[in-house]
């Protein structure tokens, strides 16, 4: 979630405001020195010497806490008798899955800028690049017009001019607000014709489906992948190993769910300007089409992945969604917990009436999760830096969310000096693990601090 940061001057000391989420750094009671005591040299030196070096931050979870942890669905599913509903209805307090009816189909960007103009997000290179391997191809008008075709391997080289796309492809170069490429195999052009695959440079992903509508953007080149919600899409969507479904189906089957709510939600307020409804990373949902689709030896892995989605799958314009009072809900969810799920606002700000903080001793019993418990180490130079203390004797965890997340660090100096770093369970995670040997922390799940010398 991006927030801002804002520096200001109080009483001498920098305090740091993590505005959107409210974290504050706030000086506590100092212990005052009897009035007329001496500080000798030699008590000072004796202060610095029994400093810690550095302070070790165990904990546990990977993410941000609200919603489904996936390594705690992949457990409860492990442990049997739960479908995919069963395991979104613990995670969603209050929502239940259902039959709606969906859009047919979903633009994806892969390539462009951020249809937000989030900074720090998006592409920002002026050049791009398209290749469509083997099969065969069409560029096509807006109207629908073939402006040129072939076959086999070809490059089509991207860039931009006076707001328009310019695509130079086999010794020619067109230009146009909008152009679309066609390839074989696809319900476009030729679906009985030789499968072609298509990547597109700096972009995650290989893309089998759809077609790609291209645009120019901020002087960048906009690429999209349009695409059939319900399977092309869903398939290449790789938030959840395919291999969890030899041993925990229900979880893929809650992930797949969860995925199309998450989408038919963003899907409400669509970014006219990047023709697109989504983009193909963690700002909505990592989608990878078909480097997941057929992930494995002859795509084993990817059709495992496939069937749990085709479970949930009616029809083109319907299938099953997590839903709240009758409607789509947006289903945040992210890999593991410390124990509890958490209260929407206590780690954004919006309370969220399905997005409760719910127990969950399964994560960390899943196998093969390497955030069941992680180390983080904080310098004498960046806990001071993060108080702002001229020194820190000790840093404590005085107060937790719901969730068992931080939500107040006290740090205590050599003097006696405290000063506290308070906020959302989000702010928490983010503020303190920049100021880890890491720069950053998987979670706000902190367990112990201990003082290192």
């Amino acid at each position: 979630m991006p927030s801002t940061w804002v520096r200001r001057l109080v009483a001498g000391t920098t305090t740091t405001l993590l505005a959107a989420a409210g974290l504050s750094v706030v000086p506590a009671a100092a212990q005052q020195a009897s009035p007329g005591a001496a500080t000798t040299t030699s008590s000072v030196s004796a202060a610095a010497a029994a400093l810690p070096t550095s302070f070790r931050l165990t904990g546990s979870g990977f993410g941000h806490g609200v919603g489904m942890p996936q390594y705690g669905a992949y457990e409860l599913a492990r442990r049997g008798g739960v479908n995919g509903g069963d395991i979104l209805r613990h995670y969603y307090q209050g929502a239940t899955t259902k039959h709606v009816t969906t859009p047919e189909t979903v633009a994806v960007q892969v390539y462009g800028p951020d249809p937000l103009g989030r900074s720090g997000y998006g592409d920002s290179k002026a050049t791009s690049a398209v290749a469509v391997h083997d099969g065969k191809w069409r560029l096509r008008s807006s109207a629908g017009t073939t402006l040129a075709s072939g076959s086999g391997t070809t490059r089509f080289d991207l860039s931009t001019s006076s707001g328009k796309i310019v695509v130079k492809v086999a010794g020619k170069t067109y230009r146009a607000a909008l152009l679309r490429l066609h390839w074989s195999g696809t319900r476009y052009y030729q679906s009985g014709g030789t499968p072609a695959l298509v990547t597109v440079r700096d972009a995650h992903g290989t893309y089998k489906h759809g077609r790609m509508t291209l645009t120019a953007r901020k002087g960048i080149p906009n690429v999209v992948n349009d695409v059939l919600l319900n399977t092309e899409y869903l398939y290449g969507v790789a938030e959840m190993p395919s291999s969890w479904g030899t041993t925990g189906s229900a979880a893929l089957r809650a992930q797949a769910m969860a995925a199309r709510s998450y989408a038919m939600v963003a899907m409400r307020k669509a970014k006219a300007d990047c023709r697109c409804h989504v983009v193909d990373d963690v700002r909505d949902q990592n989608y990878t089409g078909w480097k997941k689709e057929g992930e494995g030896t002859n795509g084993r892995w990817g059709a495992i992945w496939k069937k749990a989605v085709d479970a949930s799958v009616d029809g083109r314009t319907r299938a099953q969604a997590l839903t709240y009072q009758g409607s789509p809900v947006q289903a945040h969810y992210f890999s593991s917990s410390g124990g509890r799920t958490a209260h929407s606002e206590q780690v954004w700000s919006s309370v969220v009436p399905y997005e409760r903080s719910v127990s969950d001793p399964y994560s960390k019993a899943a196998p093969g999760n390497s955030y069941a418990s992680w180390t983080r180490t904080m310098t004498q130079a960046q806990a001071r830096k993060l108080f702002g203390l001229t020194s820190v004797r000790s840093i404590k965890v005085t107060a937790r969310w719901t969730s068992g997340q931080v939500r107040t660090l006290t740090a205590t100096s050599s003097t006696g000096q405290t000063k506290s770093v308070t906020g959302k369970a989000d702010a928490i995670r983010s503020s303190v693990g920049k100021r880890t040997t890491a720069g950053s922390m998987p979670a706000a799940w902190i367990s112990t601090i201990t003082a290192v010398s």
